[in-house]
C-alpha cells in the first residue's frame, strides 16, 4: 500500500490534476487490483477476470519480455494504403515488460489490463502529432495469449495546463479508457493489421469481433523491427480465424469428391466388357494367314460378364454416406448455396 501512495501522488504531482481528480484517482487505487505500472492515467495491473466465457486462464505462466516484444512488434494499425506500428518503440519495452511479469504472477481467474499512450503523427484529420490511447486486456490459454482492444488510438490527453488545449480532453469520468472484455466488443475507427502467415489469429470464441487476437506460440519470438517489405505485404493481409483455413480445405475436398463422385463412377463402368485393345495398324502378314489374330475369336462367358459388369477396382465407400453431413456443414456455413444443397440431396436421393 505506501508503494501504491508513494507512485500515487508522484504522478498527481507531475500531471497538475484538480483536488476532485486527485481524489477519484486515490478512490480508484485503493479500489483496484495489484498495480505493476502506473503515470497519469497509463497503468498495467491484474485484474479479475471479467467472464468465464474462455474458461480458467493458464496463470501463471513464464513468457519472457523478449518473446511478448516481439509479438507486439507484428501488431500494425492501417492509415489509408500505409500501414504503422501500433506500440512505438520507447513505449513498447514498458508495456512488454510489465505484461510479463504480471502473466507469472496472476492465478488462473485473472486477467492483466493495460492503457498506454503516446504522441502519433500523420493521422486523419491533423497534420501535428496527435495524442492518442491504446488500452486492452490480456490472458493466456490454451490457444495463445489473447489480447482484446478495447481502445485502438483513441483521443488522448491534449494538454494539462493549456487553457485551449484543456477543453480537447476526453472526459474519462463519462467515457473511461475500458481495457476490452470477453463480452463485448467495442468500435474504434482503425483497424489492425498484421503480416501474412505470423502467426497472429482470431479465436473462433470471437465469432467475428475485429478487436480480439491470439499471439500463438509462432508469433511470440524476439525479433528485430518489421521491414518495409513486412509492412506492405500486411496492406493486404487479412487475420485469420483460428483453426478455419484447414477445416474450410477439408469441406472443399468434401464437396470435389460429390461433384467428382458420378463422373468418377461412370469412369469405372465405361468399358465393362473384357473385349480386347482396340484395333490398331499392325505390319501385313503373310497370305497364308489373312487374320490377324493367331486363334479363333472366344465370346466372353455370359455368367462372367454378369460379374465383371458390376466389379470397380477399389470402390471407395459410397458417398452417401458421407456426404449428407458434409452438405449440411458446408450449407451452416455459407459454402454452398441453398439451391445447390437441395440438389445435391436430390441427387443424393433424399
Amino acid at each position: 500500500m505506501k508503494r501504491k501512495l508513494k507512485i500515487f501522488f508522484f504522478s498527481f504531482f507531475l500531471t497538475g490534476c484538480s483536488f476532485s481528480d486527485l481524489t477519484d484517482s486515490f478512490t480508484n487505487i485503493l479500489q483496484s487490483d495489484e498495480i505493476l505500472f502506473l503515470s497519469a492515467y497509463e497503468n498495467v495491473k491484474i485484474v479479475e477476470q471479467d467472464s468465464q466465457l474462455t474458461g480458467k486462464n493458464s496463470h501463471p505462466v513464464n513468457i519472457s519480455q523478449e518473446r511478448v516484444e516481439g509479438a507486439l512488434k507484428l501488431l500494425l494499425f492501417r492509415v489509408g494504403s500505409i500501414t504503422k506500428s501500433l506500440f512505438p518503440g520507447k513505449k513498447l519495452d514498458s508495456i512488454s515488460y510489465n505484461i510479463s511479469k504480471g502473466l507469472a504472477k496472476a492465478n488462473k481467474n485473472q486477467d492483466i489490463v493495460f492503457t498506454m499512450e503516446d504522441w502519433y503523427s500523420n493521422l486523419p484529420g491533423t497534420k501535428f502529432k496527435d495524442n492518442r490511447v491504446v488500452s486492452a486486456r490480456v490472458f493466456y490459454n490454451k490457444d495463445g495469449l489473447n489480447v482484446i482492444f478495447g481502445s485502438v488510438l483513441r483521443k488522448g490527453f491534449q494538454s494539462t495546463t493549456d487553457p485551449m488545449l484543456v477543453s480537447r480532453n476526453p472526459d474519462l469520468k463519462t467515457n473511461p479508457y475500458v481495457p476490452g472484455s470477453r463480452l463485448f466488443s467495442v468500435k474504434n475507427p482503425f483497424t489492425l493489421s498484421v503480416p501474412p502467415n505470423s502467426g497472429i489469429m482470431r479465436p473462433r470464441v470471437a465469432k467475428g469481433r475485429v478487436d480480439w487476437i491470439i499471439l500463438t506460440r509462432k508469433s511470440l519470438v524476439a525479433r528485430s523491427n518489421l521491414s518495409e517489405s513486412d509492412r506492405k505485404s500486411a496492406r493486404s493481409s487479412n487475420i485469420e480465424v483460428q483453426g478455419l483455413k484447414s477445416e474450410v480445405q477439408q469441406l472443399r475436398q468434401e464437396l470435389q469428391s460429390l461433384k467428382g463422385g458420378p463422373s468418377q463412377q461412370y469412369r469405372y463402368s465405361a468399358q465393362p466388357y473384357p473385349y480386347p485393345q482396340p484395333y490398331q495398324y499392325q505390319r501385313p502378314y503373310p497370305y497364308r494367314q489373312p487374320y490377324p489374330y493367331q486363334q479363333p475369336y472366344a465370346y466372353p462367358n455370359p455368367n462372367s460378364y454378369q460379374n465383371q459388369q458390376y466389379r470397380q477396382p477399389n470402390q471407395p465407400p459410397t458417398n452417401n454416406q458421407l456426404s449428407l453431413k458434409s452438405l449440411e456443414s458446408m450449407r451452416s456455413r455459407g459454402l454452398i448455396s441453398e439451391e445447390s444443397y437441395l440438389r445435391k440431396l436430390k441427387e443424393l436421393g433424399y
